[in-house]
């Protein structure tokens, strides 16, 4: 079973997110370009500035050795934190955290919220 955050816009047209929590096996591989297509801009930029400073400062030292450790720091960061960054950035966009569900599928994390709410 996986959890879903279910949020709701307080805007006039009252749109719902659905969203997973937990580990991004996306993000993990991906890192900040999965930020970027989540509009996660701050995130993306200082993730990608960070990579290439520490590239550029450890190959001019030649330790090798702690580019890959910065890298792979980077891939479990974004990892474990990335949908936590998202659900922030809903946050800050005008969406409340409704509930936590558990369910097999984004859908049918739906169809249980709103049997839950019209009962």
């Amino acid at each position: 079973m996986l959890t879903y955050c279910i949020l709701k816009n307080i805007n006039p047209e009252e749109s719902l997110e659905i969203t997973e929590t937990g580990f991004c096996f996306l993000a993990f591989i991906f890192g900040p370009i999965w930020g970027l297509f989540k509009s996660l801009w701050l995130y993306s930029f200082i993730g990608v500035a960070v990579l290439i400073l520490l590239n550029f400062l450890f190959t001019n030292l030649n330790i090798y050795a702690l580019l890959y450790l910065s890298s792979i720091s980077s891939s479990f960061f974004w990892g474990f934190f990335g949908r936590d960054l998202y659900i922030q950035k809903l946050i800050n966009n005008n969406f409340l955290p409704i509930t936590h569900l558990n369910a097999s599928s984004k859908e049918k994390a739906m169809v249980k919220y709103l049997s839950n709410k019209f009962k």
